[in-house]
């Protein structure tokens, strides 16, 4: 498990998924290193879904969303994911950002939005 005071990632294995949890506000290897973390998870155990939990969650910096769109995205396309869930409330400030991720990330994987796993 990666357990830091900026994110949790963690595998369950009943759920054959990665989880990752942003605690609060991070940015550069803070924010990059769980991310780090869970593709060595996605290599060792091959699960088949991503599960983000949005309830503390925070607006990306510029360069951390490019370095996701451009470093960890396309790992997670060659990968064995298949599904990406979001874990985000109807009221969540984050809904338009992550209606956006879902858009964007839909080519690739099936996505949903749920309230609660």
């Amino acid at each position: 498990m990666y357990d830091s005071p900026y994110s949790r990632v963690t595998y369950i294995k009943s759920k054959n998924a990665i989880f990752f949890e942003p605690k609060q506000f991070c940015k550069g290897d803070d924010y990059r290193n769980p991310f780090r973390y869970g593709a060595e998870l996605i290599e060792k155990y091959h699960p088949t879904t991503w599960i983000t939990d949005t309830t503390h969650g925070f607006e990306n910096e510029e360069a951390d969303t490019v370095w996701l769109l451009e470093e960890f995205v396309p790992k997670m396309i060659d990968s064995s994911i298949e599904k990406i869930i979001f874990i985000i409330k109807d009221d969540s400030p984050l809904m338009n950002e992550i209606l956006g991720q879902k858009e964007a990330l839909g080519v690739f994987f099936e996505v949903e939005l749920v309230e609660s796993i």
